[in-house]
């Protein structure tokens, strides 16, 4: 099988799209999200009570669930693109890692988690953009940790961070 210079650039645009996505929770920068879903996107959260959500209401919900939030990750990976320009599909493993704040400063909430998104992609002027996406969850583990007060300033100093601010 061969790829095009055009697919593998295609690809690109889809990854670095999945890439914003994960960035603009991880890091608050919500911003990126411009560059992720198609203004009629719609996001189905998959046996969640929030169900099927316009993308600006999706993002809204991430922002909420991020306001306790005192830091996570996203890692995307093992991502199937399949190209029929001007549209796309593809299928994504997801590892997912999240501290929560609780009531009392050193005693966190972890989540740990896998899920899958299954997107539904649209090329348009401004680049590639998420259509459709099925999220569904695959493993989830909640549990209370407890870190003392210095490491938990460690890290709201990286989590605070501008990574691309200039000095």
């Amino acid at each position: 099988m061969s790829i095009s210079i055009d697919e593998l650039l295609d690809r690109a645009g889809i990854e670095d799209a999945l890439h914003r996505y994960a960035q603009a929770q991880d890091q608050n920068a919500w911003n990126l999200l411009d560059h992720v879903f198609t203004d009629e996107a719609q996001v189905d959260l998959v046996g969640l009570p929030a169900g099927t959500l316009p993308a600006q209401a999706f993002g809204q919900f991430l922002r909420d669930f991020n306001s306790t939030r005192l830091s996570g990750q996203h890692l995307i990976a093992n991502t199937l693109i399949e190209v029929t320009s001007p549209t796309a599909r593809s299928v994504s493993e997801v590892l997912h890692f999240t501290l929560q704040r609780t009531d009392d400063p050193t005693t966190l909430k972890l989540s740990e988690g896998s899920s899958l998104y299954a997107d539904t992609w649209l090329k348009t002027d401004a680049g590639w953009r998420i259509s459709h996406r099925v999220v569904t969850q695959k493993h989830l583990d909640e549990r209370v940790v407890e870190y003392d007060a210095d490491f938990i300033a460690v890290i709201e100093a990286g989590t605070a961070t501008d990574w691309f601010q200039t000095s």
